[in-house]
């Protein structure tokens, strides 16, 4: 249920503070993402949906330091499925700081909150993810064109029901990186990055461990190719071992790169391909092989109205983890997703969208598999 959020809303460059207020009406033809001919509850599948969220910025440069903050807030009302109701809280607190030039970093604290999918969870409840995250980073530029650099995160991600506190996970990941970023803005890091797992919540057993060891070694950028087109994003390898069930470890390639081709000023194209472990947009964050592509056009037909439109295809290897399933070694789902938006813009500060989107999963357990459709109406305004 994250995706049902409005996006935030762009601030101008000379504004230290704005405020974005949104609303969201949803129908949803599968809320339970259950299988064709299910009634959950014995109620019909669909139900109307109501989101409404508020968000907070502040950001200003003092000479050499910048300090953003952020808050959001958001309330979303299921009509026929009311025992679904919940709401999200999320901010973050980040410092760009600088010791003269040659001397850079970053110090930030964030919290998200969003719903698991109802495909993934199940029961007549949401499952609230709530992920909070410390991070502290440094680069000395010793030349003008590269830096070494070192950091460090403390992460957590916790469930609101009791059937996914098994899946409750906490890390820290110390890095070292070395990058070369030339004046023409390009970058380049090569990062080594080292992740110490627990699962607080589980015991280790026969079928399930507490924790893991991951390391990953990748080459990460932003790479503007042309005038007309970019890749950003990055590729390595990962090794992922666990001190007890040692036949769930992991060895392979991992990545994310985003290709953006802009052929004109109205004409936009995105394509992404990736290949992660627990990726966080995935909201997991167990041993969850994500493989995906999605390509995603835009239409800017003037300067107030877009469109836009989205496939995408992304298969899950579970690997067997029960703290994912429960009564499950092994399942692989593959999820189809369609949409098409029109966006408006009849004054600066007001954004109204229209939306449709087709979701469509197979697995191969037998009763994972669904069809859902999605049609929305939104408005967002920026104070």
């Amino acid at each position: 249920m994250g995706a049902l959020l409005l996006p935030a809303g762009a601030m101008a460059a000379d504004d230290t503070f704005s405020l974005t207020a949104g609303q969201v009406f949803q129908f949803d033809d599968n809320v339970y993402r259950v299988a064709p001919g299910v009634r959950p509850f014995g109620q019909s599948q669909s139900d109307r949906i109501s989101i409404t969220s508020l968000r907070a910025d502040f950001d200003r440069q003092y000479s050499l330091q910048r300090l953003r903050a952020s808050a959001n807030f958001a309330r979303i009302g299921f009509q026929r499925f009311d025992t679904l109701n919940y709401d999200t809280q999320g901010g973050e607190l980040r410092w760009d700081w600088a010791l003269g030039h040659r001397l850079t970093g970053r110090l930030s604290v964030d919290q998200s909150q969003s719903a698991r999918d109802l495909a993934d969870v199940g029961g007549s409840r949401s499952s609230i993810g709530t992920s909070r995250s410390l991070r502290f980073s440094g680069d000395y530029w010793w030349h003008p064109d590269w830096s070494v650099g070192a950091g460090i995160e403390r992460f957590s991600s916790t469930y609101s029901d009791v059937a996914s506190q098994t899946s409750d996970y906490e890390a820290l990941r110390p890095e070292l990186r070395l990058t070369y970023r030339p004046r023409s803005g390009n970058q380049i890091a090569l990062v080594g990055r080292f992740t110490d797992g627990t699962y607080p919540n589980r015991q280790a057993g026969v079928l399930s461990d507490d924790g893991f060891e991951q390391t990953d070694l990748q080459l990460s950028g932003r790479w503007q190719l042309t005038g007309h087109s970019r890749l950003n994003g990055y590729a390595g390898v990962t090794r992922r071992q666990h001190p007890n069930l040692t036949y769930r470890d992991y060895t392979g390639p991992t990545g994310r790169l985003t290709y953006d081709w802009t052929p004109t000023g109205k004409l936009a194209v995105s394509a992404t391909l990736r290949r992660e472990i627990g990726a966080r947009d995935d909201l997991f964050d167990n041993f969850v092989v994500t493989r995906a592509a999605s390509f995603t056009p835009s239409w800017a037909v003037s300067g107030r109205v877009l469109v836009q439109g989205a496939v995408e295809w992304r298969k899950r290897d579970f690997r067997g983890d029960p703290g994912l399933l429960s009564g499950s070694q092994s399942r692989d789902d593959i999820t189809r997703t369609y949409s098409l938006s029109l966006s408006y813009t009849p004054i600066d500060p007001l954004r109204l969208a229209v939306s449709i989107g087709r979701y469509r999963r197979s697995s191969d357990d037998p009763n994972a598999g669904y069809t859902a459709n999605v049609g929305t109406v939104s408005a967002q305004y920026l104070f």
